[in-house]
């Protein structure tokens, strides 16, 4: 299952481990969080979804995230595809304490993950623009713990999000966003 949803774009994005907040600082603790201010010009949209364990398939992972870009770009993003021109980086974001944290704007929580290990991770699509990088699209996505439903994800949403709207009829790949990577030879996004 997955639910795509219209947020207003947040101004302020905090992920990481609590630890981590109160032991590192500088660029080791940028190397380790998530500490994001969106470009005021993005659309942010959030995806909720629940797909069934490869190795299992009677057990559900869950996910929850956060897309930022340019209202022209989103359907590409939503496809999981990035433009060929694009410098496309992941930073994994573990964590240590069998927790995280998560700030959106003023509302934060943590949540309790049940064991260590990567629990997000983060994509920043840039490309450079006369000698100078530029920032097309950031991706947030946060895997969610074993006792978490869709339903509680829900709540999430409209706890750390404010105008939420579910998304109708997003295009498959194939429609519109098959002849925008025709265009510019997208490729897919991996974790």
């Amino acid at each position: 299952m997955k639910e795509i949803y219209s947020v207003k774009l947040p101004k302020h994005i905090v992920f990481g481990d609590p630890w981590y907040f109160e032991r590192y600082s500088g660029e080791e603790l940028n190397r380790l969080i998530v500490d994001v201010y969106p470009h005021s010009q993005y659309q942010a949209r959030v995806v909720l979804e629940e797909i069934p364990d490869e190795e299992n398939p009677d057990f559900m992972l869950c996910s929850l995230s956060i897309y930022m870009a340019p209202e022209q770009a989103m359907q590409t993003y939503l496809q999981d595809m990035v433009y060929e021109s694009q410098t496309h980086t992941v930073k994994k974001l573990g964590v240590d304490t069998a927790r995280y944290y998560l700030g959106v704007d003023d509302r934060d929580d943590i949540i309790r993950t049940g064991g260590d290990g990567y629990w997000g991770a983060y994509h920043e699509m840039t490309r450079m623009i006369r000698g100078h990088i530029h920032l097309d699209a950031t991706i947030l996505i946060i895997a969610v713990p074993d006792n978490v439903s869709m339903e509680d994800m829900r709540q999430w949403l409209n706890y750390f999000f404010q105008d939420v709207q579910q998304v109708e009829n997003v295009p498959k790949l194939g429609e519109e966003a098959a002849e925008e990577q025709n265009v510019n030879e997208g490729i897919y996004i991996t974790q």
